[in-house]
């Protein structure tokens, strides 16, 4: 069942969800495809993969639909895969008290791969390189007047057991030549986290490690040349309003929302997921110029496959 609140939708169960997810995408697929920038290839990977996240998340099925569309169309339009194990994104659902009915909302939230797939793209910058340290690494930095020089020799490599974080720090190489360095201790991590409103939710319960690797990425971009890519700045400013619970003002023009087709939207006969997958392969109703690139990857989708199927398999255990 769904209920009309406020312009958007309170899902109460994520059976019944699917349906409507599902006629979100497809009815927004256009807008989707086109958001993507030319670099990620064929953008439906990253839309099945973001609708895969969506329905198997019961929390984020009772979100409105202008921030899980609005999230959606962020991660495309920073070429970013949402949600799987690739780590570059996720939509965590807050309660907002805002919202009529306690429903939840959506926010989008980068990852350190996300991070560091768009400061590679950027044009000032040759790569970027985040990494751990434990205690049982060989660890230290000095300050010179070329900037900091980090010695690190990982516990795997010393033949030593791998003890709690320490420390994380990332080293970028400018195209115009030197570095750019950033070193955090774990109580600096801390701090960056005491900030954020998912403190105690989502990747920082899920990925602590990832998480203090990305703090060391965002610590970092603030000092790269302002010549890098406006997809970083953006990133940066969606992630500064996720930490503060702010609005994050998703640009979702071109999206069409409509509550209405969620009032008494029963479940697509068969795999709702499949049926979305088919009709995005050129199944059906869509267009020929919608259609995925025809250079596409099958391999990618037999391993979203794998992924779901595991999914469903633990789901009924």
């Amino acid at each position: 069942m769904a209920e009309q609140q406020s312009g958007a939708v309170q899902i109460y169960g994520p059976q019944a969800g699917a349906g409507i997810i599902q006629k979100l995408f497809k009815n927004n697929l256009a807008a989707l495809q086109k958001a993507a920038p030319r670099v990620v290839g064929d953008p439906g990977r990253l839309i099945r993969t973001a609708y895969n996240a969506i329905v198997y998340n019961p929390d984020l099925m009772q979100c409105t639909q202008v921030s899980l569309m609005g999230g959606v169309m962020e991660s495309l339009k920073l070429g970013l895969t949402l949600g799987g194990p690739m780590q570059e994104a996720w939509l965590i659902p807050f309660r907002d008290n805002r919202n009529a009915g306690g429903m939840k909302t959506a926010t989008f939230i980068v990852g350190y791969q996300g991070y560091r797939n768009l400061i590679d793209r950027a044009k000032a910058v040759l790569d970027v390189h985040p990494r751990a340290v434990y205690a049982g690494d060989e660890f230290t930095v000095v300050f010179t007047e070329d900037g900091p020089k980090v010695h690190h020799v990982p516990y795997y490599m010393r033949g030593t057991t791998q003890g709690a974080l320490t420390h994380v720090y990332a080293v970028a190489r400018l195209r115009g030549g030197g570095r750019q360095v950033e070193v955090l201790t774990r109580a600096d991590v801390e701090k960056h986290r005491a900030r954020s409103r998912a403190k105690d939710s989502g990747p920082w319960q899920t990925d602590y490690d990832a998480m203090a690797l990305k703090t060391a990425i965002r610590v970092i971009a603030k000092y790269l040349p302002k010549s890098s890519d406006m997809a970083l700045s953006r990133a940066l400013e969606l992630d500064e309003r996720a930490d503060l619970g702010k609005d994050q003002d998703f640009e979702i023009e071109g999206l069409t929302l409509d509550p209405a087709e969620g009032a008494g939207a029963t479940p697509v006969a068969g795999s709702s997921l499949d049926r979305l997958k088919q009709s995005m392969k050129g199944v059906g109703d869509v267009p020929p110029e919608l259609r995925p690139d025809p250079g596409y990857d099958p391999e990618e989708d037999k391993r979203i496959d794998a992924e779901i199927a595991a999914r469903e398999g633990q789901g009924r255990q």
